[in-house]
């Protein structure tokens, strides 16, 4: 090229060129890096649907055997709830699957994602059956037995479906992790590519269009030397009107124009880097997090299936074994009563630990918020624990004030504080007491519980308000599953409080062991903390 002006608008294209592919690779980077985020998040939910799902046609399971127990036409309401619970659910996950096929562009992915529909649709066909056998035998003159055939058919042909789904669900989630790592490395070898290609390009501009002028314009090469030594005051004469001369005056302007792109270069460069680990980052977190919930999760269900099997194995032996002689003794009869009724009570509690965690998961805990005296709410707690610490041989003694009074839902309140109880009077030892007391402090209504117990070792404490999270070692029935100072914790943040727990062992030094538990509450519960937690 013999033109000076056709050589920089070379130069002009290329840059632009560079400058656009760079911003492009960008876009669709961050575009498919959304589109995986997404598919990834949409997996995971519709994986937690089909976990519902299971947990609904269990407690519909649990409701049709005590409705067979109750005999001929009782305990349909509590069927009719559990049936409509578990509608909702699958309705639930149909919503979400058909909003995850809505959103898919290929016609392909589509018609897969739509294909799991037919699996749910079979599940709920199942479901449909079990619910018309079960009500049928509720009719009949032996409904236990109708009841027991219909949930085992059932079983027999749910299980495997369900399995099916769930683990399409987490293949899924795994494709889209996989595809994001594999996004990640091809993001990183074409930005290599690209750098390499930029830097040959410019070492071949260099060379056919700064050599060739460096021996026309000595002039030029004059002053450029002269801004290499730090001169950047240098310029150029420029006479004439031909494109020298005006590529001589340009010169004079890149001498400023190019420190300020070369700037902004670096910024945009250090910006792409920070945001590229960032979302690397994030990634690594999320796939920790995700699998400490699986963990968690699997852990949770086996502690499960053991403290239900428990009660009901002692409770069945009780009742076979009172049954066995033609005229039991009452006072055989009453002792296997007073044990089934024991046993009935521990596994009712556990049921309704997991009810009350499967309402703060989904949201459905409504405060019914209330002025009330914190003297009343702690002797409700002492009396109804009273039982429970007269058989551990632990002293329970309350102190609060009679005028203190505190806005709260109070159901929960009391709830919250039972189960910070029993877990005090469960790790006490004999002879111990344990003090519930409430006081004003801070314009703020602090209750606490305390014990004289082993206490918590240190390295425990910043976990024991996880989900799931019972501590090293508790795996023993009685222990529950982890979730009572979680649910305490959501009770106390949806009042608008904050809830701290102290502990000491027996092998520091500085003090006796025990462990105190103290919940601040505000004066008046803020109304936008109210809105939140319903």
């Amino acid at each position: 090229m013999s033109s000076l002006r056709a050589r920089m608008a070379l130069l002009l294209v290329v840059a632009v060129l560079v400058t656009a592919a760079s911003a492009g690779l960008l876009v669709f980077t961050l575009g498919a890096a959304s589109l995986q985020l997404d598919r990834l998040v949409s997996a995971q939910k519709r994986l937690d649907l089909l976990s519902a799902v299971s947990g609904r046609i269990g407690d519909y399971a649990l409701v049709a055997l005590q409705a067979a127990q109750e005999g001929r036409g009782l305990g349909r309401d509590g069927l009719n709830a559990a049936r409509q619970r578990t509608d909702i659910a699958f309705e639930r996950f149909e919503t979400t699957l058909a909003a995850d096929v809505m959103r898919l562009g290929d016609e392909e992915q589509r018609t897969l994602m739509a294909a799991r529909s037919r699996i749910v649709a079979r599940l709920r066909a199942q479901f449909e059956v079990m619910d018309r056998q079960v009500r049928a035998a509720l009719t009949q003159d032996n409904p236990a037995v109708g009841v027991r055939i219909a949930l085992d058919v059932f079983a027999a042909g749910f299980g495997a479906p369900l399995g099916h789904a769930m683990e399409e669900e987490r293949m899924a989630a795994q494709a889209a992790q996989d595809e994001v790592e594999a996004l990640r490395v091809r993001t990183m070898r074409w930005g290599l590519l690209g750098v390499a290609a930029a830097i040959v390009l410019a070492v071949a501009l260099y060379q056919l269009l700064a050599r060739s002028l460096l021996r026309r314009v000595s002039d030029v090469a004059t002053a450029a030397s002269a801004i290499a030594r730090g001169r950047s005051d240098t310029r150029l004469l420029v006479t004439g009107h031909d494109e020298l001369s005006l590529a001589m005056a340009r010169f004079n302007r890149m001498a400023a124009h190019l420190a300020r792109r070369e700037a902004r270069l670096v910024a945009d460069q250090r910006h792409l880097q920070e945001t590229v680990d960032s979302r690397t980052a994030e990634l690594r977190a999320a796939n920790v997090r995700l699998s400490s919930i699986d963990v968690a999760r699997r852990r949770f269900f086996t502690d499960v299936s053991h403290e239900l099997r428990t009660p009901l194995t002692v409770i069945l032996g009780e009742a076979e074994v009172s049954l066995r002689p033609a005229e039991p003794r009452a006072d055989d009869m009453r002792a296997a009563l007073l044990v089934i009724q024991n046993r009935a009570r521990k596994l009712h509690r556990r049921v309704e630990d997991l009810l009350r965690i499967a309402r703060s998961e989904s949201g459905q805990i409504e405060l019914e918020r209330s002025l009330f005296p914190v003297a009343g709410l702690i002797d409700e707690v002492r009396e109804s624990m009273r039982p429970v610490a007269r058989a551990a041989g632990v002293a329970l003694e309350t102190d609060a004030p009679e005028d203190l009074v505190a806005d709260g839902d109070h159901d929960w309140l009391r709830q919250t504080l039972d189960g910070l109880v029993a877990n005090a009077l469960r790790h006490s030892a004999p002879g111990s007491r344990v003090t519930i007391s409430g006081r004003l402090q801070d314009g703020q209504v602090v209750l606490s519980v305390n014990d004289e117990g082993s206490g918590i070792p240190p390295e425990e404490l910043p976990h024991v308000f996880e989900r799931f999270w019972r501590g090293a070692g508790q795996t023993s029935e009685g222990n529950g599953f982890g979730i009572g100072l979680a649910l305490a914790k959501w009770i106390v943040d949806r009042h608008g409080g904050t809830i701290e727990i102290e502990s000491r062992t027996g092998s520091e030094a500085d003090g006796a062991a025990g462990t105190r538990v103290t919940i601040r509450l505000p004066l008046t519960v803020p109304d936008e903390t109210l809105e939140a937690a319903q």
